[in-house]
């Protein structure tokens, strides 16, 4: 089946100046763009605080990056993390290509090497380089892939996600990596490497101890540095505070959990170790900017 032959509704994207058809899409975490000839010439995206995938099948996408242009042909494949200011629009009539969107979240939750450098971009124009079963190995993963978020009623669809994308990950920047000018800048060496992996064992220590420690003081104690250093090398390494991360882990716990209707307010609360269901409300409200009834609402208008 072709790209073109498929009927995919028309999503309008937060900090997209234009509309792109959504393959599917997971919370605010994981989403699967199409990228058609339809992208008006004179409409580019914006620059949004995520992790982007950009990969060109046919006809040619001009992408801007940090003021360079580079013209992406069939097998081209583009990676541009947080903070890269990028644009694109559609270099010819038979554009298709995919565009994956990831939140720093659920990179977060990927199982890759912390020595890999995700916030470094990279280009790559072709693939005719790559042997043909590494080639068919990445097309397979990717069709994985986007099998699995156009069917929203699997169970564990995140948890599979998870898994392809970091497969995913690594094949592509393996594959991609043999062509850019200085492979190593993809990669942390050094005092960096030590920052990354200090980096890697708090989003690890968050994830096994965020439903009962909230306090940047207990990770640095597991970590045997100061709350201070703690704090500056998590924004430094991720452009968010270690309190930020703490917090943002908690409350997609709170969504995931108050999106099931097999919980109450109060059993979220208690999952969660909160004190009781009105401190969690008033925590929640502050973090999310609605209440968890108003939440749960939502959700289920949704």
């Amino acid at each position: 089946m072709s790209l073109n032959s498929i009927a995919i509704p028309t999503l309008n994207i937060t900090g997209f100046t234009s509309p792109l058809p959504a393959i599917g899409m997971l919370n605010n975490d994981f989403a699967l763009y199409l990228l058609q000839k339809n992208i008006p010439a004179d409409k580019y995206l914006k620059p949004i605080n995520s992790f982007r995938i950009i990969m060109v099948c046919a006809g040619i996408l001009e992408v801007e990056i940090n003021g360079f242009t580079h013209s992406l042909s069939q097998g081209a494949l583009a990676y541009l993390p947080p903070n890269i200011h990028f644009s694109m629009k559609s270099g010819n009539d038979e554009l298709n290509g995919y565009m994956i969107v990831l939140s720093d979240i659920f990179v977060g939750a990927l199982q890759i090497p912390f020595a890999i450098n995700k916030d470094k971009s990279f280009v790559n124009y072709y693939r005719q380089d790559l042997s043909e079963n590494l080639q068919n190995s990445i097309n397979q993963i990717f069709m994985l892939i986007k099998d699995e978020i156009s069917d929203s009623n699997r169970i564990f669809r995140r948890e599979k996600l998870i898994n392809l994308v970091s497969i995913f990950y690594i094949d592509i920047l393996n594959a991609y990596a043999k062509n850019a000018a200085d492979p190593q800048t993809l990669c942390y060496n050094g005092e960096s490497g030590r920052k990354v992996k200090l980096s890697k064992d708090f989003f690890k220590l968050v994830k096994q101890y965020f439903k009962e420690q909230r306090q940047v003081n207990f990770y640095a104690d597991k970590l045997c540095i100061s709350p201070k250093y703690l704090s500056l090398l998590i924004k430094q390494t991720t452009g968010k505070s270690a309190n930020e991360w703490i917090n943002n882990t908690v409350v997609f716990e709170a969504k995931r959990l108050l999106q099931s209707s097999e919980y109450s307010i109060k059993e979220v609360a208690y999952m969660l170790n909160f004190t009781n269901q009105s401190f969690f409300g008033k925590y929640f409200k502050k973090m999310v900017g609605v209440s968890p009834k108003d939440y749960q609402r939502s959700v289920e208008l949704y």
